[in-house]
């Protein structure tokens, strides 16, 4: 007997939890550099991260087949996107070393949090990701 897949999870939960994921991701790395006007700041580093996952999750499919595939393909493509167009807006951090150790932490901090967040949905509600068929 076959156990039936469980039921995704809202669509605009996930989108939810996603963007507060990316959020908190600023948030965290405004504080851990004790960055002042919040407003300003927040907006300078959150809209280049926020406008690229918008773009690239419709334009991956992430939330028309949500599942850990599209998310990871959506985070790898969306957050490296991101932190290069923040970097050139805002000009830092400067040098190739730095900027490379920027990204690092930005990938490693951004998927920590997604995963976080997905997870979380998945233990509220109850619903994993669809179960793939093997034929």
């Amino acid at each position: 007997m076959t156990r039936p897949s469980p039921r995704p999870a809202p669509i605009p939960l996930l989108v939810a939890v996603d963007l507060l994921a990316l959020v908190v991701f600023v948030v965290t790395g405004m504080r851990s550099h004790h960055e002042g006007a919040f407003a300003t700041v927040f907006l300078r580093n959150a809209i280049p991260l926020l406008g690229s996952w918008a773009i690239f999750s419709a334009a991956l499919g992430a939330y028309r087949y949500p599942g850990p595939g599209s998310l990871l393909r959506t985070w790898i493509v969306a957050v490296p996107v991101a932190l290069v167009v923040r970097s050139l807006w805002v000009g830092s951090p400067t040098g190739v070393g730095r900027f490379l150790t920027f990204l690092a932490v930005g990938l490693a901090f951004t998927l920590l949090f997604l995963l976080i967040g997905r997870g979380l949905v998945a233990l509220v509600t109850g619903r994993g990701y669809p179960q793939r068929r093997r034929s």
